[in-house]
């Protein structure tokens, strides 16, 4: 999808002659505003699905994430930190979407909604389990510490260990513990529902 066509969807008004024409400043270069856009659009937008499921919602996130960084860009030393600051803007605002969700209890009404973009199943069964298993997964993750949750959700988009460092603002070395720690707290909380799930049969 072109910049000029996610725009459309925007509610801020930002001409293509404005995307062109905006430049953020590190202390080492000078970055068109409409480069980024289109180089992490789609990256921040799976990102922000693997966070809150519906792709409408994401996208929404991913406006608002590039809005702000159009609007107010940070200054940092470096493409690379400026990035970080993207992903951590937009895995804050995906959480944040998360707990208004629930605040307002519509997490539970969504759950039949999620995955409908994965290939669909030709057996409804295997389809319902699977949005099951998806739907506890997700509220595993909301139930975490943030950082552990963005770990995650980062890692498995495929973030490597620099650029988690970057986004979350943590030592490189310390990234393999702390994702095995984060790993190790999801796969207790996982087994503690499933014995829940069991013995509530």
């Amino acid at each position: 999808m072109s910049a000029h066509n996610k725009r459309k969807e925007s509610p801020v008004s930002v001409t293509s002659e404005d995307l062109q024409a905006k430049s953020i400043r590190t202390s080492t270069q000078i970055l068109k505003f409409e480069d980024i856009f289109n180089g992490q659009w789609d990256r921040v937008c799976g990102v922000l699905y693997s966070i809150v499921g519906e792709q409408a919602e994401a996208e929404d996130l991913a406006l608002e994430t590039f809005w702000r960084l159009y609007n107010r860009p940070p200054k940092y030393d470096s493409p690379e930190k400026l990035v970080g600051w993207l992903y951590r803007v937009a895995t804050n605002l995906g959480f944040n979407a998360i707990r208004a969700r629930k605040r307002r209890t519509r997490y539970e009404e969504e759950a039949g909604h999620m995955e409908m973009e994965y290939q669909a199943s030709t057996d409804p069964a295997i389809e319902a389990e699977r949005s099951a298993e998806i739907h506890q997964v997700r509220k595993i993750l909301a139930q975490m510490k943030p950082r552990n949750a963005k770990l995650l959700i980062l890692r498995n988009s495929g973030f490597s260990y620099a650029e988690l460092a970057a986004t979350l603002r943590l030592a490189s070395g310390s990234i393999g513990t702390l994702l095995v720690r984060a790993e190790a707290d999801f796969e207790k909380r996982y087994r503690q529902r499933e014995i829940a799930r069991l013995e509530g049969e």
